[in-house]
């Protein structure tokens, strides 16, 4: 059985789309907000209590220990127990059949299960797309969307560093680092999909 892909990413840098062109190509079943739906289904949680935490996670609100540690413990555990969730979609769903994985730690929740993946980050030296990216689907100022690139990927880090001590983007960790700002989001495909195909069964 071929390996799943998890994309970890850059904000901004379009890893979300070259991990669509994968699953469209390869028939593999993509997992972005998908992973949290169904985390939440399984669990009895509120359809919007994991988006919810996710919007939580980015704005640093889970990373301030001395914030929690005075809460109640409902609320001390609940990052522990979305990851939980989350850990259990995502390796169930690869003991099904391979899959393209987009962020959520998937990485790590797949190695902890000792199941094949194909580790990939993406990221851009394209500065103007991401702003785009940042203006048109998250209606930050312009003024202002530089300053909010920078936020989401320390956000993306500390949620990485938090739950799983790994260091999200140390190059040593992926199979293939891939800039889109330079190859784009078809060339990218390819190469992963070209990397799993002369990979050992």
């Amino acid at each position: 059985m071929q390996p799943s892909i998890v994309i970890n990413r850059e904000y901004g840098s379009g890893g979300r789309e070259v991990g669509r062109l994968i699953s469209e190509r390869t028939g593999m079943r993509f997992y972005d907000t998908l992973i949290l739906q169904e985390a939440a289904s399984r669990r009895g949680l509120p359809a919007d209590l994991l988006s919810s935490f996710d919007e939580r996670i980015a704005t640093g609100q889970f990373f301030d220990l001395s914030i929690i540690g005075g809460s109640d413990p409902e609320t001390y555990s609940l990052p522990f127990r979305m990851y939980g969730a989350i850990a259990e979609v995502v390796t169930e769903a690869a003991q099904t059949a391979p899959a393209v994985f987009i962020g959520r730690c998937a990485d790590q929740i797949l190695r902890d299960a000792n199941l094949r993946f194909r580790n990939v980050f993406i990221y851009s030296t394209d500065l103007e797309r991401k702003i785009e990216r940042a203006v048109d689907v998250d209606g930050v100022a312009r003024k202002d969307a530089e300053r909010h690139i920078a936020r989401m990927d320390k956000a993306r880090v500390r949620y990485q560093q938090f739950l799983t001590g790994t260091r999200l983007g140390d190059y040593r960790t992926y199979d293939l680092c891939l800039n889109t700002g330079r190859l784009g989001y078809a060339t990218c495909a390819d190469i992963i999909l070209a990397a799993d195909a002369g990979a050992p069964s």
